[in-house]
């Protein structure tokens, strides 16, 4: 995607926009924010354990905290989840017999 196409208008990160625009991918751009999110987790952890008022901004720090923020950086970088039909669709296609 580039910055000519028009689904950058569904890219609400700026961050994320000017990674598309300077060609990164966006499984690339997803990893490079779930890298980002797990380091904070663990890092936060850590000197938690050392001092349990370390970070008081961060959040809980749990595994579930962190996983709903890498989906919402996700949704910013525009990933959307499939929509139901397409779950609904049989992972091996059935022969009409």
């Amino acid at each position: 995607m580039d910055a000519t196409d028009p689904r950058m208008n569904l890219i609400a990160c700026e961050i994320d926009r000017m990674h598309y625009e300077n060609g990164q991918t966006g499984l690339q751009i997803a990893e490079q924010w779930i890298v980002s999110h797990i380091n904070a987790l663990l890092a936060v952890t850590e000197a938690r354990a050392q001092d349990p008022r370390t970070y008081p901004g961060f959040g809980d720090g749990t595994t579930e905290e962190t996983a709903r923020r890498i989906v919402a950086r996700l949704l910013d970088a525009g990933w959307r989840p499939p929509d139901t039909e397409c779950l609904d669709v049989p992972a091996i296609p059935t022969a009409d017999l």
